[in-house]
């Protein structure tokens, strides 16, 4: 599977979740001991002892009282779910599909949130019709929160076939934002059989004859990120809050070292890398706009324009590496930045191609070095490809049909980036599109890969003085921005747990009465 769909939450994220990409909303969890209308299967498990539990397909799990129960063929098994690490879980509402990943302390003591946790929100959503239902399959362009930084991002479908010739896709706004599209189409690539096709940042498309896996891969501690970035599975590696502390320079970042066999004369790499923002990470960017208050508007315009704050903005991001990572190849001159990848999300996570020139690094072995901030990345794999690129047959095609919900004919506004915008404000937007699918060329194998530009802007309040002080420090301070996130991130877990503890007691007695 090149690609998860996931929401992994850490520390109190399952309370707040009736979020846009970037906004928050709290709900009152009570009401939801009761919630009807999703089905929930549990796919797997992973304790926090390591142990890795996979339910069957047709005998998936389910929380019952404060345990996740289920069978393994015929042994029955019940896990507190104070021993969860991260859970894996599908549900499904009419007609369409999401599967997420969980983190543990995000199921904590309240079972029932896991059916919260997989309502589905972000920016927008698009779901794939593979011949029975519409499955989650793409978030593009998240964090593009004003025209100003509108964006073009290339997303594999893996969940996409064709139905009598065509395939189908659904375009939705299902948070409280609203949202701009302004081309919307899909790339059918034919290649070899047994190659992965994967775009890069610009939407150029690479093949992965021969991946590589990392022979190493640690933490600054010496400590293995194997299990994590082994496979392109459900487990992904995040900051560990445990040991970070906001005061300490050094817990502000973490750094991952990955090393992979290099070839002799070997002159470039392809990078793969499948990963994402996480969840809070993506709140940041709502709580910065609220820094500019009453004069978030004037914030837009002048971003749009190209002024002031759009390149201090800019250069913040790239300097902190909140939601691009820089990667850091080991020359003979030492550590130097050899490209980057964009994270997006927090709900898929993509596969994503980042071309090394390494014809500056020495001997037999690859390092390459990864410093995210803390509490912003999640990580799921790690490879590295040298083969050349094989030839592939790439078509671009726009719908054939394309209806919003009102049954308005939206093909000319996504035809090309032009600024004619498909725009949904509001929750419940929607549009299907339909794309002919071309014949498939003899012997070969097919990819689709979205190609899809816009931008969204939250519904704020926009109420009060702009923090100016504060502003300035975030923008030209280096590591401030991280340290104050870490802050209100370690402040909102208090919160949360507090709010886990008066609901806990709140079904005690319930459950005494």
């Amino acid at each position: 599977m090149c690609k998860k769909i996931v929401s992994a939450f850490t520390l109190g994220a399952f309370i707040i979740f009736n979020l846009s990409c970037y906004s928050t909303k709290k709900i009152d969890v009570g009401k939801f001991a009761g919630w009807e209308g999703k089905k929930v299967a549990i796919l797997g498990v992973l304790k926090t002892s390591g142990e890795h539990i996979e339910f069957l397909k047709n005998q998936p799990g389910r929380i019952s009282n404060g345990r996740i129960v289920g069978s393994i063929g015929t042994e029955s098994i019940s896990i507190p779910l104070s021993e969860v690490e991260l859970v894996w879980a599908r549900v499904i509402s009419p007609g369409r599909t999401f599967l997420a990943v969980i983190g543990g302390a995000a199921v904590g003591s309240l079972g029932i949130m896991i059916i919260v946790l997989l309502t589905k929100e972000s920016c927008p959503f698009i779901y794939s019709f593979d011949g029975e239902s519409y499955i989650f399959d793409a978030e593009p362009y998240g964090g593009a929160i004003c025209e100003g930084m509108e964006r073009t991002e290339w997303c594999g479908l893996e969940n996409l076939n064709h139905t009598q010739g065509q395939y189908k896709i659904l375009v939705t706004n299902e948070v409280n934002e609203t949202q701009y599209t302004d081309e919307l189409k899909l790339l059918v690539v034919d290649h070899p059989q047994g190659v992965t096709v994967v775009p890069d940042i610009s939407g150029r498309i690479h093949t992965l004859s021969q991946p590589v896996t990392a022979l190493r891969a640690y933490d600054g501690n010496g400590r293995s990120l194997m299990s994590y970035v082994r496979e392109n599975d459900w487990i992904f590696w995040q900051t560990r809050m445990e040991v970070k502390n906001p005061e300490s320079e050094k817990d502000l970042r973490d750094e991952l070292y990955f090393e992979f066999p290099k070839p002799e004369g070997a002159r470039e790499a392809k990078l793969l890398f499948n990963g994402c923002n996480t969840l809070w990470g993506s709140q940041v960017l709502k709580r910065y706009l609220d820094l500019y208050g009453k004069d978030v508007h004037s914030w837009y315009e002048e971003v749009k324009n190209h002024g002031p704050a759009y390149f201090k903005m800019l250069n913040m991001h790239v300097r902190e590496e909140l939601y691009s990572l820089q990667i850091r190849v080991e020359t003979e001159k030492g550590w130097q930045s050899k490209g980057l990848v964009i994270g997006g999300g927090p709900f898929v996570s993509e596969n994503k191609v980042c071309l090394l020139d390494i014809r500056d690094v020495p001997g037999d072995t690859l390092r390459v070095k990864l410093t995210p901030p803390s509490t912003f990345w999640m990580i799921n794999h790690m490879a590295v490809d040298y083969s050349v690129d094989v030839p592939v047959h790439v078509r671009e095609i726009s719908p054939v049909q394309a209806v919003d919900h009102n049954g308005k004919d939206i093909r000319e506004m996504l035809a090309k980036n032009d600024n004619d915008y498909f725009v949904m404000p509001d929750i419940g937007d929607r549009a299907e599109l339909f794309f002919d699918a071309p014949p498939l060329r003899e012997g070969l194998a097919r990819s689709i890969i979205l190609k899809a530009s816009g931008y969204y802007e939250i519904h704020l309040q926009a109420q009060g003085d702009p923090q100016v002080e504060l502003l300035e420090r975030i923008h030209t301070e280096p590591g401030f921005a991280v340290k104050q996130a870490l802050k209100e991130y370690l402040d909102w877990g208090e919160e949360m747990t507090q709010l886990m503890r008066k609901n806990d007691a709140f079904r005690m007695n319930e459950k005494k009465k």
